[in-house]
């Protein structure tokens, strides 16, 4: 990660260019009252490739392309504006806390830029014996330029406990030729890196277990 905030209150962060991180730009964990606006991040997937190239060959496994999120928020209260991304993934995605016993929410996403991203994303979220949750997120005013998917709000199952996504509002997004979903909401496509998860990437092509 290039910057990564833990148990953090009350930072800005603005004006900067983020490129090329190997996995998350940009990533709070259980943090409040944040502000992040004026952000220009971008990811070369031909430099990413060499190195998967180079690192194969020397014996070591890689994922490609690699988890190149740009901003991850968990935590309450973030004001998001004037981002400009192309990074090949989720462009910004709030996730659950990881105690499990409050809610990741009230997050406002306004003038997102977006070039072959995965969008404006929630989660994933599963139910857990304690409580999964993100309720409010507003995002406003996104241009998409062939975006991988556009809105993509995404569940993982699970056996026992609690799950909640609620009370999301989305305007006045442009999307120009998505080049797989507009929208999509439902089980995680990607599996997670362990492996986990459904793995509905070709869904609802093919067969598979979603």
């Amino acid at each position: 990660m290039l910057l990564h905030f833990i148990n953090c209150n009350n930072t800005q962060v603005h004006d900067i260019i983020l490129k090329n991180s190997p996995q998350f730009h940009l990533k709070y964990d259980e943090c409040h009252d944040n502000i992040i606006y004026n952000l220009d991040i971008k990811v070369n997937t031909t430099s990413q490739l060499s190195l998967v190239k180079y690192y194969k060959y020397k014996g070591y496994p890689f994922m490609f392309p690699f988890n190149t999120d740009g901003i991850d928020p968990s935590g309450a209260r973030f004001y998001i504006y004037n981002i400009t991304v192309q990074n090949f993934d989720d462009v910004v995605v709030p996730k659950p806390l990881d105690d499990n016993f409050d809610c990741t929410r009230d997050i406002w996403v306004e003038n997102a830029t977006v070039k072959f991203g995965i969008g404006m994303a929630i989660g994933s979220l599963s139910p857990s014996a304690g409580r999964d949750c993100i309720r409010n997120i507003t995002a406003i005013n996104w241009q998409m330029i062939r975006p991988i998917k556009s809105i993509y709000v995404k569940s993982n199952p699970g056996h026992e406990g609690t799950g909640i996504i609620e009370n999301l509002y989305f305007k006045n997004f442009t999307m120009y030729k998505p080049i797989w979903w507009a929208i999509y909401i439902g089980p995680q496509q990607m599996k997670e890196p362990d492996g986990d998860g459904p793995g509905c990437m070709f869904y609802p092509f093919g067969k598979g277990v979603c």
